[in-house]
């Protein structure tokens, strides 16, 4: 099951994503996953935390946290890191970049074809680079 191409509508939708990942389906993940991946969508671990509490009190800070470095591991996440703000989580695994206003805090996916990027030959020949992640930060 290909998370791109296929939005979690229920909780075996969502159960069945995880076991194709390889990850047991418990409950917190099971409703975790249920509000990630309805959609295409950046969220703060923060804001994830606050909605999956709201139906389920019985979830902890750390679990939430511990499940989406799991998600990440396993592929199911990208982690963006835009300095400063907490890390965020984007369910959009088809490669692409990111347009951040900064004033807003919104987050934008670009398709790769939007931006031209040139890595330089030196670069590719000695790091092993597996892709060019690229985020733009606007204000104003």
């Amino acid at each position: 099951m290909e998370l791109e191409s296929v939005p979690i509508s229920n909780v075996d939708e969502a159960a069945a994503l995880l076991r194709a990942h390889g990850i047991t389906p418990t409950r917190q993940r099971v409703a975790i996953s249920a509000i990630l991946f309805t959609c295409r969508q950046h969220m703060e671990a923060s804001e994830l935390f606050r909605r999956v509490q709201a139906s389920d009190t019985s979830i902890s800070r750390s679990t939430v946290y511990n499940t989406l470095e799991l998600f990440v591991e396993k592929g199911l996440l990208q982690e963006l890191n835009l300095g400063d703000r907490s890390r965020i989580y984007d369910t959009n695994l088809a490669p692409h970049h990111h347009l951040y206003h900064v004033d807003s805090g919104k987050i934008e996916d670009l398709d790769v074809s939007q931006i031209k990027v040139k890595v330089p030959d030196e670069i590719l020949g000695k790091s092993g680079l597996v892709g060019v992640d690229v985020t733009l930060r606007v204000a104003g």
